[in-house]
């Protein structure tokens, strides 16, 4: 089998070590390949060694992570990011659905995520993931892109194209102003974590929505009333929660 060549950019001399210690002792099938801490660096190995798999710091030398993936000719990798601060980049990550270990990491949290990485370099829609992470760190929040992992494809939107959303077995339902719907796999939960932040309210414990798009809540029908016209169902000791998070994003 040929080995997955492996990328190491990392300015903390340590921590490329410690990851080095990780691969070594964890995947037979991967080669080091070359270990730098410089964005100039990384371009330069990046063209030359053409590697299969990088892990990234974001903050490096001379610039970004993000500088490597938008200015490299070579583009054919994948990549498991690491960083200790820089929440703008993280909170895009997020959405994108692209992996990143917090530092300083936990083995196993790594290893999982190269483990991912390795099942992505055989994942056609990788290359959407990384056009959602761009996107998102380059338009502003509301126009920002999250990333729906389906059984056998994705679906990249702006997150206020999503009407409301449906917890069911085996993960929920996504309905779209468009009248379309798209079924995840993931459960509704991980979704909410990320969208709550963007006026979303989980009303219900099946049922998420976009405050943005409510026509009228009806409190003696315990149902609100979609931008779709779809009725939603919410709990009564919720309401209060309901007209704080209205009042909260001047929706109200």
């Amino acid at each position: 089998m040929t080995p997955i060549k492996l990328l190491i950019v990392e300015d903390d001399l340590y921590n490329q070590k410690a990851v080095e210690k990780i691969i070594n002792n964890h995947f037979q099938e991967i080669e080091i390949i070359g270990k730098v801490s410089s964005v100039q660096d990384g371009l330069d190995a990046v063209e030359t060694l053409h590697p299969d798999l990088l892990i990234l710091d974001i903050h490096l030398v001379g610039g970004t992570a993000f500088d490597i993936l938008q200015q490299s000719k070579f583009n054919d990798y994948k990549v498991v990011f690491m960083s200790a601060y820089h929440e703008y980049a993280l909170e895009a990550l997020k959405f994108s659905s692209v992996d990143f270990v917090f530092k300083p990491f936990d083995i196993n949290e790594l290893i999982i995520a190269i483990d991912k990485a390795i099942d992505e370099i055989r994942d056609e829609s990788y290359d959407l993931k990384i056009k959602a992470l761009f996107d998102n760190i380059n338009y502003q929040n509301k126009n920002k892109k999250v990333v729906l992992q389906g059984k056998n494809s994705i679906k990249v939107c702006q997150i206020q194209e999503i009407i409301w959303a449906k917890a069911i077995v085996g993960g929920a339902n996504f309905y779209f102003e468009d009248g379309s719907y798209f079924f995840t796999n993931k459960p509704l939960r991980r979704y909410e974590s990320i969208l709550s932040s963007h006026a979303f309210f989980r009303c219900h414990p099946h049922y998420l929505i976009n405050l943005v798009k409510i026509k009228e809540v009806m409190f003696k029908k315990n149902r609100i009333h979609m931008s779709n016209d779809d009725e939603v169902a919410f709990e009564t000791r919720r309401y209060n929660q309901l007209i704080s998070a209205l009042d909260a994003n001047d929706l109200n």
